[in-house]
């Protein structure tokens, strides 16, 4: 459990026995600030088949949830739809529109409280971000999946 007085939460990756999607794509897939992230790795069948797309060591490390910072998981599906919004709008959406795409989305807010994002739009309207505290968060992953880390993104 996250408390007023942790400055950082180690997220558990839970990997799924998925097949592993057909191609791989990397940041330069992702529409604008989604493809800057602090920190992002590509998830493989195994630990030893991560990629690390950033200055990490391990998924561990692009897990590592601070104050404000948020985690995402973009499949292919997923990269492919904010890619599609992101044009829609002329290569100019917000992070909270892009990330409203996410799979799942979970954070750290300022305040040390962990939260899951329940936002979501789908283009039909303004992205009102909700993020709902939680004692324990968690990943759930499939090969191929992208797993970015942004910092300042969730706020009180």
């Amino acid at each position: 459990m996250a408390t007023r007085q942790a400055r950082t939460y180690d997220v558990s990756v839970d990997r799924q026995k998925a097949a592993q999607a057909a191609g791989t794509y990397d940041l330069s897939d992702l529409p604008g600030p989604l493809s800057e992230p602090i920190s992002a790795a590509r998830v493989g069948k195994n630990p030893r088949q991560d990629k690390m797309l950033t200055a990490a060591e391990a998924l561990t490390d692009v897990t590592r949830l601070t104050l404000g910072a948020a985690l995402a998981i973009y499949g292919r599906p997923e990269s492919r739809w904010a890619n599609a919004y992101w044009r829609r709008a002329g290569n100019a959406a917000s992070m909270t529109e892009l990330l409203s795409y996410a799979r799942q989305l979970i954070g750290m807010r300022p305040d040390g409280q962990l939260v899951v994002c329940l936002c979501g739009h789908a283009g039909q309207g303004p992205c009102i971000p909700l993020w709902a505290p939680r004692d324990e968060v968690s990943l759930t992953v499939q090969p191929n999946d992208l797993v970015l880390r942004f910092d300042d993104v969730v706020a009180d």
